[in-house]
């Protein structure tokens, strides 16, 4: 995902069995900040990555714009 000169990763979910395995190793080989998650799952914010709920990604933009993300 990219907002104005950042670029983060994303990963897409359709179920709550989480495995954030990939997620976090492709954070740390690439030495990203944050990476941003979408799921069946609640909101939830840890050092390194947010989970949104699916229904929530329309509003994406507007969160990195509003927060420490951006």
């Amino acid at each position: 995902m990219q907002m104005d000169d950042k670029i983060g990763p994303i990963e897409v979910k359709a179920e709550e069995n989480l495995q954030e395995k990939r997620l976090r190793i492709f954070v740390q080989k690439y030495n990203m900040k944050y990476a941003v998650r979408t799921s069946m799952s609640d909101y939830r914010e840890q050092e390194w990555m947010v989970n949104f709920p699916l229904y929530y990604i329309g509003n994406l933009n507007q969160y990195y714009q509003d927060t420490k993300y951006s």
